[in-house]
């Protein structure tokens, strides 16, 4: 019987975890009509160049107005097309939403011109 109940205890958490991963992972698409900030070119750790955008978002919080800086990050094939654009440039974009300890982040899918 107590084998059993841990059996089942286990399923359950197993089975929470992966429906918070499922929801977490299906973020919505959006188009992104904002200012650059600030633009950075680097390597990653194989040698391959990413960009990344900072935009400042307008937030609200429990009614309270306030912006945030946000990271807008491009990879692989994008990368050539995202060095085109310059700081105080208007980007526009669709992008992933995703978020990394409790901050939200985009993922350029495509520029729109």
């Amino acid at each position: 019987m107590k084998r059993s109940l841990s059996f089942v205890l286990i399923i359950l958490i197993a089975a929470i975890s992966l429906s918070i991963f499922v929801q977490t992972s299906m973020a919505a698409d959006i188009l992104l009509d904002t200012q650059i900030k600030k633009m950075t070119i680097a390597a990653d750790k194989n040698g391959n160049d990413y960009v990344r955008f900072i935009i400042e978002e307008q937030k609200s919080l429990n009614g309270i107005q306030y912006t945030t800086e946000t990271v807008v990050m491009c990879f692989g094939g994008i990368v050539n097309a995202a060095k085109k654009y310059s700081e105080g440039g208007s980007l526009k974009a669709i992008v992933a939403t995703n978020e990394y300890k409790g901050r939200v982040n985009y993922n350029v899918l495509a520029f729109i011109k």
